[in-house]
Parts: structure tokens; C-alpha cells; sequence
């Protein structure tokens, strides 16, 4: 009778640290909120007899218990609003179990690897307007290096960071490579557009098994495209045109 209660419990030992070691466990750890909003596409897994996730942007695999079923298209890219499920049991032990509401079909032109950019890079921004270096973290391998007292003392000369442009150079399934444009607003003294600065910056980002991260940033030596007169007034004529706002932390709502 012993042996059998051992054999049982370790049997159940066993399911819990598999469940703890999942793929959807971890992505859970990693992310903002218990309820988000995000844009990604639908992705057809073949496995038990398939079904339908979401790969989003920001690099973690969604598994939605309520996919309707005019959405469930391979590719179809989608926003929406989700709900983590944190007890939820799933036999396909794929991608973090959420459930939908406000689910729209995203039409825009702008790429998927240029989306996917642009989530991880308004993350960032996100973390250095709120001066939480955890955050930042969290998104930018590179940050781990930084002590707070360095972070604090390199924060505290601005303020409300936006981003304002991205361009991508190069993508595939686990690395992308661009540069951006983003605006801060300097705590004291003046730039050739106020009290806001205009600055440009390279950046590499990679896929790993928590989501997109960035991995490597530096300085931009050569603009994305020519000046005409006003840098900061052309580059928020193009971000109008290109994503249809002028407030890329808008896009895809």
C-alpha cells in the first residue's frame, strides 16, 4: 500500500513541475498585465487533431478559448483583448491560455516583423517613461548590466519618451535588425525643437522563449530618409502616412 501512495504521489510530482516548466507558464511570467491589449495573427497548430492560436506580436504564443470562428483563418492578422486564464487546463500544453473580447481583423500594411518591432520598442519606451528599471528589464537583455543608481541617473534627464518612427532592415524568425526615431522631453535646458529632443537609435531584437527582447541598441550615424526643413515635423508627416496616426502607441486599437 506504501509503494502504491509513493508511486502516486511522485506520479503527481511529476505533472507539476512539467505544468511549471511549460512553454505557457513561462510566457506567463513575462507578462504586463492579467488583462491586455495586443495585435497578432492567427496560427493553425497541428497537434491532437489542431486547432487555432495566436502568435503575437510581442513574441508569445496565445491560446484563446473563444476564437470566433470568421477569425479563425491561418495568417489573418488580428487585435484584440484578452483575459488571461491562469487555471485554465488545456490538453495541447501550447501558448498562454487567454480568453477574447473586442477581437477586430487588423488591416494596415505595415509588416508583421515591423509590428512586432514596434511592440517591444513602446514596451521599452513604456519602461523609461515610467523609470522602472524591473521593467525595462524585462524587455532589454542589455539593461540587465545597469545598476538602478546608473539607470535613475540616466533617466532623470528626460521625460515622456515617444516613439515615432520605425524602419526595419532586416527579419527573420528569430532576429530582427531597424532603427527608430523616438522624442524626449529634457527636465532642464533647451534643444534646437524646445524642451523636446529628437533622437535616433539602431536596435537588434531577437526571439527568445519568453517573447521578443531587445539585445542590442546603439547610436543611429546615418538618418532613415532625408530632412526637408523640420526633421521632427517630416518624420511626423511620415509616421501619419505610414501607420495612419501620429501616436504609435495608438497603433493597432
Amino acid at each position: 500500500m506504501n509503494n502504491i501512495k509513493y508511486r502516486y504521489s511522485f506520479i503527481l510530482l511529476l505533472i507539476a513541475l512539467f505544468l511549471y516548466s511549460s512553454p505557457a507558464h513561462a510566457a506567463k511570467k513575462n507578462l504586463p498585465a492579467e488583462t491586455f491589449h495586443l495585435t497578432g495573427h492567427v496560427y493553425y497548430a497541428n497537434i491532437e487533431g489542431g486547432f487555432y492560436g495566436i502568435l503575437g506580436d510581442d513574441g508569445i504564443k496565445y491560446q484563446p478559448t473563444n476564437l470566433p470562428r470568421k477569425f479563425k483563418k491561418e495568417d489573418l492578422s488580428l487585435k484584440f483583448d484578452a483575459t488571461l486564464k491562469n487555471s485554465g487546463v488545456s490538453a495541447f500544453q501550447w501558448g498562454t491560455i487567454i480568453e477574447l473580447s473586442n477581437v477586430k481583423e487588423l488591416i494596415t500594411t505595415v509588416s508583421k516583423d515591423e509590428r512586432k518591432a514596434i511592440s517591444v520598442l513602446l514596451k521599452r519606451m513604456d519602461a523609461f517613461n515610467q523609470k522602472d528599471l524591473a521593467k525595462l528589464q524585462q524587455v532589454d537583455i542589455q539593461s540587465r548590466k545597469l545598476t538602478n543608481e546608473q539607470f535613475q541617473s540616466w533617466v532623470n534627464q528626460y521625460h515622456h519618451y515617444t516613439l515615432q518612427y520605425v524602419d526595419i532592415f532586416s527579419a527573420n524568425s528569430t532576429e530582427i535588425t531597424g532603427a527608430c526615431y523616438y522624442t524626449r522631453e529634457l527636465v532642464n535646458g533647451m534643444t534646437m525643437y524646445g524642451t523636446t529632443d529628437l533622437a535616433a537609435m539602431g536596435f537588434t531584437i531577437n526571439q527568445t522563449p519568453n517573447g521578443w527582447k531587445v539585445t542590442e541598441v546603439e547610436s543611429l550615424k546615418k538618418p532613415i530618409f532625408n530632412y526637408q526643413n523640420d526633421a521632427l515635423a517630416d518624420i511626423k508627416k511620415k509616421t501619419m502616412e505610414k501607420y495612419k496616426t501620429d501616436n504609435l502607441s495608438t497603433f493597432g486599437q
